[in-house]
């Protein structure tokens, strides 16, 4: 069976065969043989074929098939050329008298079920492949034949034993490798994916489309410096894939290499000038990971309007454009502007606009009628995760299943037992086991036709916000698993907590805000014991004064707060300030400990008699190191909640700095949830001097018992929130009957016209 039009190139370049050899034009044998000839012409045909010449092997196995019409080896060979060059009728036609008069021809029964499934007959290409491995069982081709087909049918789990069978009978099988790889990757086997992508190529080091994937999965896993080695890798074998310099740019900017990710973008478009998703992400790299300076902090959103202008500009200049789901799929978002003050509502629904410009057109879903209204969750984090911990787990526990049917798309490919919990609770579920890929997605959506789609966290992977960016539901809902506006026209409702937001918060959202009671969250304790870290604590032994805990990432620190911790060190004298390495970026851990030890020698203070970082921790682990410290400080410009929560569990006293934004209030909405406001700072003066003077309280062991004891008292009040899910509930259908014609309206408002909020 010869490649597939998407398979390596014969030729060891490692291009798709449709992109290099395909058609490509070569010089004729230097003999031409008599038309009537017919072995002469199937034997120049296969000349042909080996040199690429696909065209000219046709007009020879046309000439075939003129001399003995009904020869089966003739018209195989043509319908098989026909199949190569994607002339796929053509090819079927043919491919089909092969069968009529020599039923039992194996490579042609595969030929056809791979022409099958390329015109979307699919069920069809799988029985007519099963029909060859009845004949060959042996038949290495054809076992990975039916592993594409079940594959794209997203049937990953039999493609994957289709692939193990043909690499069984043909070890050395390069496609076989890659195709079971991407379908291991799909099935979250990460480490058996990985030794499938390495074998091959090791078996062909120019197979870019193993380097490629494999680039893919390391990005899965955040492992940017090893995607950085495998994409440059395949672009040694295809130094003109715009795809994969696009590629190559996202990991750049993941690893704070800012020019060479726009040069890496720039080369992308050189080759496809209009790659629409290199567009996108040429704009989002106005964004830095972390800023080094209070200066390019506030230039970032200046500079983010500009590269929005010249998106737009470029868009409207060819508005007709047309790109693929794929590619805008996994496109770049502005997930970084979140990191930098200020109320980017304006910024994030302008891009979100023109996004949305280049989706394709959708068509009106008729939707039946219910008894209930269909929620469907959409969340990249069905697993332990602090967005299935905090935001989702509860509401999905507590909810009323007499109001509602519930559906989820799980869009991760890492389970749990929490997976298990969730997919328990699920009248309908659907994840990468049974989706192939974005336009899956939509087509499953169109299916199962919500009236409700609820987004827990968009903003934090592309494929969520690029569902999101489309209409699939009359209402649409967002969550604060990231804690800004999505900016997105589709989406029409964000909820949050009333002790999350201030006042004017409905100016900060281009959607209608829903204030939840509380924290917007209903949440239980976490049923885990904490695990010693005797490194640690050997080290902190060797250090002096009350532990001072930061326990956020890299990206949340604001180089205008970085004079507030060597304040606090003035004013506690002896103390150690802990900040975890980065689990993502560990180099932004490096520049955040550069800025602080410059801040901290500019005080007069010893930047290594207060300053620790530790590794990421594990989950147990940390919460041994919460009991291990005195002080929690929150981040001032980008707050925690889900650390905060671990932290008031543990009886560790916080301190935070109540900002405008809700991604400033977090960890104060949840004190002033326990009762516990006297921590909650106004100003960054009244931050130094809250946690100053917790840092004092700590070495009066009495004192420091005592506070814990009270912060443990009140903790529990945090948890089983049940108001939040019924206002939830109600929100929604009063949300979903002002958007579908009050077709759910029922006895959930009052006269007013408000969500009545039962206990």
């Amino acid at each position: 069976m010869k490649p597939g039009r998407n398979e390596p190139c014969p030729c060891g370049s490692g291009r798709k065969y449709k992109s290099c050899c395909l058609g490509r034009e070569t010089a004729r044998p230097a003999t031409t043989p008599s038309p009537r000839d017919f072995d002469a012409q199937i034997a120049l045909g296969r000349a042909l074929l080996e040199r690429g010449s696909f065209p000219e092997a046709v007009d020879c196995f046309r000439r075939a098939v003129a001399i003995q019409p009904g020869n089966p080896v003739a018209l195989f060979h043509l319908g098989d050329t026909l199949r190569l060059l994607e002339r796929f009728a053509e090819a079927e036609g043919h491919l089909r008298r092969v069968l009529a008069s020599a039923p039992d021809f194996v490579e042609s029964l595969v030929s056809l079920a791979d022409t099958l499934a390329e015109q979307g007959a699919s069920d069809e290409a799988a029985r007519v492949c099963r029909r060859a491995l009845a004949l060959a069982p042996d038949y290495a081709a054809a076992h990975f034949c039916l592993g594409n087909i079940l594959r794209n049918s997203a049937r990953l789990d039999e493609a994957r034993d289709c692939f193990v069978a043909a690499l069984q009978l043909a070890p050395d099988l390069v496609p076989a490798l890659g195709n079971l790889g991407n379908v291991l990757q799909e099935l979250g086997d990460f480490a058996q994916a990985e030794k499938c992508y390495r074998r091959a190529l090791e078996l062909n080091p120019g197979y870019s489309n193993a380097a490629k994937n494999l680039g893919r999965l390391f990005v899965e896993q955040n492992r940017f410096v090893d995607a950085e080695a495998a994409y440059r890798d395949a672009l040694r074998s295809q130094p003109q894939n715009a795809e994969i310099l696009e590629r190559l740019g996202g990991v750049l900017l993941e690893l704070g290499r800012a020019d060479a990710a726009r040069k890496s973008y720039l080369q992308a478009l050189a080759v496809q000038p209009a790659r629409t998703s290199t567009r996108l992400a040429l704009a989002t790299a106005a964004l830095p990971v972390i800023a080094q300076s209070s200066t390019e902090a506030a230039a970032v959103a200046g500079r983010f309007a500009q590269a929005l202008d010249e998106l737009a500009a470029w868009l409207h200049a060819n508005p007709g454009r047309q790109v693929g789901a794929a590619d805008l799929a996994a496109a770049q978002q502005p997930f970084f502007l979140a990191y930098r003050d200020g109320n980017h509502v304006e910024l994030l629904s302008r891009y979100g606009d023109l996004v949305r410009e280049c989706l394709a057109a959708q068509t009106a879903t008729v939707r039946p009628q219910r008894e209930r209204p269909r929620l469907l969750i959409v969340s990249h984090h069905v697993r332990r995760h602090s967005v299935w911990d905090i935001v989702l787990r509860g509401l999905l526990r507590d909810l009323d299943r007499t109001r509602f049917e519930v559906f989820i798309y799980h869009l991760g490919n890492v389970e749990d037992q929490e997976t298990a919990f969730a997919r328990s609770q699920a009248e309908g579920w659907r994840d990468r086991k049974t989706i192939a890929d974005p336009e899956g997605w939509l087509a499953a959506a169109a299916e199962d036709c919500p009236d409700i789609v609820f987004y827990p966290e968009i903003g934090m992977s592309s494929i969520s916000y690029f569902l999101a960016a489309h209409r699939l539901a009359p209402l649409q809902v967002a969550s604060w698993g990231h804690p800004v506006s999505t900016g997105l026209p589709t989406i029409d409702v964000f909820l949050s907590g009333e002790l999350l937001e201030a006042p004017d918060a409905d100016a900060h959202y281009r959607e209608r805000l829903l204030r939840l009671p509380g924290t917007g969250c209903c949440t239980a304790p976490q049923a885990l014991v904490a695990e010693a870290i005797p490194d640690i604590e050997a080290t902190l032994r060797c250090m002096d004064g009350p532990r001072l805990v930061i326990a956020q990432r890299a990206i949340k620190f604001d180089p205008g707060d970085d004079a507030l911790y060597a304040r606090i060190a003035l004013s506690a004298g002896a103390s150690v300030f802990i900040l975890l390495r980065d689990p993502l970026c560990p180099w932004a851990t490096d520049q955040i400990m550069t800025r602080l030890r410059s801040v901290f020698r500019a005080h007069g203070l010893d930047a290594d008699r207060h300053l620790l970082v530790i590794p990421w921790l594990a989950p147990a682990k940390f919460l041994a190191l919460l009991d291990l410290c005195d002080v929690y400080l929150d981040c001032p410009a980008f707050s925690g909640y889900t650390t905060a929560w671990q932290a008031l569990h543990r009886g560790l006293p916080i301190v935070a700095l109540e900002g405008r934004f809700m991604r400033q209030r977090l960890a104060a909405g949840l004190l002033r949830k326990a009762g516990l406001p006297e921590t909650i700072a106004a100003s960054p003066d009244d931050y130094v001097a809250i946690a100053a003077g917790l840092a004092a309280e700590c070495r009066d062991a009495q004192r420091k018992r005592e506070r814990r004891a009270a912060i443990l008292a009140a903790a529990p009040s945090v948890d089983g929130d049940v108001s939040v899910v019924r206002a939830f509930e109600q929100g929604l259908t009063a949300a979903l009957a002002a958007a579908d014609g009050q077709r759910w309206l029922r006895d959930d408002l009052s006269p007013g016209g408000l969500p009545r909020v039962r206990a």
